[in-house]
């Protein structure tokens, strides 16, 4: 690895960004994985993009599905989120709370939001894939402060922030 791809990543390892479950079904499996590249990209159509590092496993479910479900996690996922990122860690089990929507998809109901969404376009850049994908559907949980990751742990913002209103 070069000098300036090990800079690149040192930069990115300190900059926080929000964690996602994405989830699918591809031959009545269910697949999920957790990501932390969701960005908004388009309001016409309505569209979100991310990343995958590899087009195999859950990576590849989400390519090849029909749809796909992406969960923005909250401070309560911790755990969730990092089944979803370790090989063999549990998936989809009943304490996990999630159930199949009536489309197929895997969703988790306790996430604050999720789309429901399908690949508009992707491109490959190196040895990932850029994926826009076009969301159809947004599903409402409760409102909650959403989960961040930044240098390897994940952090709670709702510790850092202060109040808006005080008594």
């Amino acid at each position: 690895m070069s000098q300036l791809s090990d800079d690149f990543r040192t930069a990115f390892r300190h900059h926080p960004a929000g964690v996602a479950l994405i989830t699918a079904t591809v031959d009545g499996l269910p697949y999920g994985l957790t990501i932390s590249s969701l960005a908004s990209l388009s309001i016409d159509p309505v569209a979100v993009s991310f990343s995958l590092a590899k087009e195999s496993g859950a990576a590849g479910a989400v390519l090849a599905a029909p749809s796909f479900i992406i969960h923005m996690l909250s401070e309560e996922h911790e755990e969730l989120a990092n089944n979803f990122a370790l090989p063999g860690a549990p998936r989809f089990t009943e304490d996990q709370n999630f159930r199949f929507l009536p489309t197929g998809e895997p969703y988790f109901a306790d996430a604050p939001i999720a789309f429901r969404s399908t690949i508009h376009s992707s491109i490959s850049v190196g040895s990932s894939r850029l994926i826009a994908a076009e969301v159809h559907e947004i599903l409402h949980g409760a409102p909650q402060q959403h989960l961040v990751h930044q240098n390897r742990q994940y952090v709670r913002l709702s510790s850092l922030l202060a109040p808006i209103y005080q008594d």
